[in-house]
């Protein structure tokens, strides 16, 4: 049976549109520990409903701390030609794909092009990532945004003095590097409810004095499979993929499909 014209034009646009990475900026900072838990999970999650991720880890104890791993090279190896993309790219236990970048971004926030020659780098990697979790202490992450309008991801605790913190993160990025839209994550909650209304003050607050829009990104409520998971090393795919975690990682991560991030196409001088 031939192709219907809607099905030959959205072929053709598959077959000749280049390959693009997708960058999703998460803030380690409000939770640290919870920021690098998050940013595995999802990346996990991402995987699990088709899309072919990568964790850029540039916090010093974020993901690869988390799953247990001492990257002998880092981001500035590789771009200074000590070692090839096989040697500093490593795997969690489980086959999540780590960037450790705690080396390598910092002297490039100065330099808008270097920082996207990099990530266009890594979208030229022959693995094919189309999204790249990008955990990163607020200052880093924010210096290397290439678009102001860039939805970033923070993640929000369940108690107020989590709501206060949170929202002086969100200020701290509204002026000083004009990012102006955020997804905030609420971790640990109780329920649904308490987390939609902990983002309808935090939204209204925010849009209020910063003039930022603080859209919902999703929910991750007590789960004893998580928290196996966490002590484990792994994601909680691994251990309880049935869990309530698991089912909230994998909806934040088929609704971030549609956020405002930017993305890098491959560069004709890769790095690997």
């Amino acid at each position: 049976m031939f192709e219907s014209s809607h099905d030959q034009a959205s072929g053709l646009r598959r077959l000749f549109n280049p390959r693009r990475l997708r960058l999703l900026p998460v803030v380690a900072d409000t939770r640290p520990d919870a920021s690098a838990v998050f940013a595995l999970n999802l990346a996990a999650a991402l995987a699990r409903t088709g899309s072919r991720p990568v964790v850029i880890d540039a916090h010093r104890a974020g993901v690869s701390a988390l799953v247990g791993l001492e990257p002998r090279f880092e981001l500035d190896d590789l771009i200074e030609g000590r070692c090839r993309v096989a040697q500093v790219l490593c795997r969690s236990a489980e086959g999540v794909p780590l960037l450790p970048a705690s080396r390598g971004l910092g002297p490039l926030s100065t330099d808008p092009l270097a920082a996207e020659a990099v990530f266009s780098a890594v979208a030229s990697l022959r693995e094919g990532y189309d999204v790249a979790v990008f955990h990163a202490p607020a200052a880093l992450l924010g210096s290397l945004m290439p678009s102001r309008t860039t939805e970033t991801a923070l993640l929000c605790g369940p108690a107020e003095a989590d709501l206060t913190l949170t929202y002086a993160w969100l200020k701290a990025l509204v002026r000083t590097f004009s990012l102006t839209r955020f997804r905030v994550i609420f971790d640990g909650v109780a329920s649904e409810r308490q987390a939609q209304e902990l983002h309808r003050r935090l939204a209204a607050v925010s849009a209020r004095y910063l003039d930022a829009a603080v859209m919902f990104g999703g929910a991750v409520g007590g789960d004893p499979g998580l928290e196996l998971a966490v002590r484990s090393r792994a994601s909680v795919f691994a251990l309880a993929a049935q869990g309530p975690a698991a089912r909230a990682f994998e909806g934040i991560a088929s609704t971030a499909r549609e956020w405002l991030l930017p993305a890098f196409t491959p560069s004709a001088r890769a790095i690997h």
